[in-house]
């Protein structure tokens, strides 16, 4: 069931258009974006893969304008049934979904790294998950690493929230350099006061 979308978006969240406002309880945030942190697209599939699976619906987008340099991550034109050209711009989507099985409500951003504004960008993200009382954010990634090919693949997790880190036994990143859009939603999360792994 949803519930009235909310009031005017205030200027600082102008960018997201949402079409609909899931009620929901509590819910997980999940992000995974197209980019730096996502080597062999496999944050993203995992991404798309528990949409189709927990049958997730789409309820707002953040307006790519003032986030892309659209020379670099270009539209996409295609042609329907009468041979009308239309455009797909790229897309930074929320969708909600309840776990089958254990009942938990869940938020999936299936997006792109963002070539412009980040602080706006993760402003936007946290409006959402305070708009629908998010608990949690988990961010997915990837990254490329010399791994033989014959051997299960490694899934790590971290978190700099040590009441998270103990029940979920997670250890806190070590990692000191460059970073992409998970990292800098990570520290908004943090900075925030919202939990993230």
């Amino acid at each position: 069931m949803d519930t009235p979308l909310p009031d005017s978006p205030t200027p600082d969240l102008a960018d997201l258009n949402w079409t609909r406002r899931p009620r929901l309880e509590q819910p997980v945030l999940l992000a995974a974006f197209r980019g730096w942190n996502d080597a062999g697209d496999a944050a993203t599939s995992a991404a798309k893969h528990l949409c189709r699976e927990w049958l997730s619906k789409p309820f707002a987008e953040l307006d790519p304008e003032s986030y892309y340099d659209f020379t670099v991550t270009r539209p996409l034109v295609h042609l329907d049934e009468d041979n009308q050209r239309h455009l797909t711009w790229p897309t930074n989507r929320f969708s909600a979904a309840r776990v089958p099985g254990i009942g938990t409500d869940v938020i999936i951003l299936e997006g792109i790294e963002p070539h412009f504004r980040w602080g706006s960008f993760c402003r936007h993200v946290l409006g959402v998950a305070s708009h629908l009382e998010a608990r949690l954010v988990v961010t997915l990634g990837a990254l490329l690493a010399d791994v033989p090919h014959t051997r299960p693949v490694s899934i790590y997790g971290s978190t700099d929230n040590t009441q998270l880190a103990d029940k979920l036994q997670l250890r806190s990143s070590r990692y000191e350099g460059p970073t992409g859009i998970v990292g800098v939603l990570g520290v908004a999360c943090r900075e925030a006061g919202l939990p993230s792994a």
